[in-house]
């Protein structure tokens, strides 16, 4: 199968690793390991929305990769994890906006887009998500 989307899904894990915002958080390629510090962000899920042909030689596809980041903060209130994933949600688009090609030459644009958040009661603790997605379009 012919897809930038591994590739990209590579690219989103790295350049988000090292941002400021996800210090002390794990980033992971697909869901964290069973057990995770309840700091993690994932990249998921790739769906494809298009595959056309762009020239006689080279294809166009669009397809988009979730990115789910997840916090827990003990004795926090909703508005507190609330607030922690915006922060961490503005880290991830801010990457996005400062490379939106990732580095791929075959990247022709990315955009990062909101789509849930999330916070709930745990024990001595309040949890929440914030389920994102990067739209990305591309040549093969």
């Amino acid at each position: 199968m012919s897809t930038n989307a591994f590739e990209v899904k590579a690219a989103i894990r790295d350049l988000i690793k090292g941002r400021p915002e996800l210090a002390g958080y794990q980033v992971t390629w697909g869901f964290p390991t069973k057990n995770p510090e309840r700091r993690w962000v994932f990249v998921g899920e790739v769906t494809w929305s298009e595959s056309d042909w762009a020239t006689l030689k080279s294809r166009q596809e669009s397809f988009e990769i979730s990115v789910v980041l997840n916090c827990q903060i003990s004795g926090a209130t909703a508005e507190q994890v609330e607030t922690e994933l915006q922060r961490m949600g503005a880290g991830v688009e801010d990457a996005l906006k400062a490379n939106p090609s990732l580095g791929i030459h075959s990247v022709v644009a990315s955009d990062f887009v909101p789509k849930k958040l999330v916070s709930f009661p745990t024990d001595q603790a309040y949890e929440g998500q914030l389920e994102t997605g990067v739209r990305v379009k591309a040549r093969l």
